[in-house]
């Protein structure tokens, strides 16, 4: 990936498989990882962002400032965390500070710390 390492509350894309069948599409997601681990390990560990009326999963935070975000339709953080490969992401915004305390209060819930 050329340019600065992504870092943590960065927003980008990652194209996602279809389970059920072949193709996929991009999909945003949130970046969690520090830039120092997401240059060691060549992975960072992201949360998915869907749209503001899929069904509510536990956890889910809404974000509210979408164009800081670089998103363009009402959506929210989900707290379903996985890792994806760095050159697979395309940067596309940064949470904005309210978003960010949001997620960092989240986050705390989810994991126990």
């Amino acid at each position: 990936m050329n340019g600065p390492p992504l870092r943590p509350h960065d927003v980008a894309v990652v194209h996602v498989p279809f389970v059920e069948r072949q193709g996929g599409r991009k999909r945003p997601v949130v970046v969690l990882s520090s830039a120092e681990a997401n240059k060691a390990t060549g992975v960072a560990i992201v949360a998915m962002i869907t749209r503001e009326d899929a069904p509510p999963w536990q956890g889910d935070l809404p974000v509210t400032r979408l164009e800081d975000a670089g998103l363009h339709k009402p959506c929210k953080i989900r707290m379903k965390l996985y890792t994806v490969e760095i050159a697979d992401l395309a940067p596309i915004g940064h949470l904005h500070g309210d978003d960010r305390h949001v997620l960092s209060a989240g986050l705390k819930r989810l994991l126990a710390l």
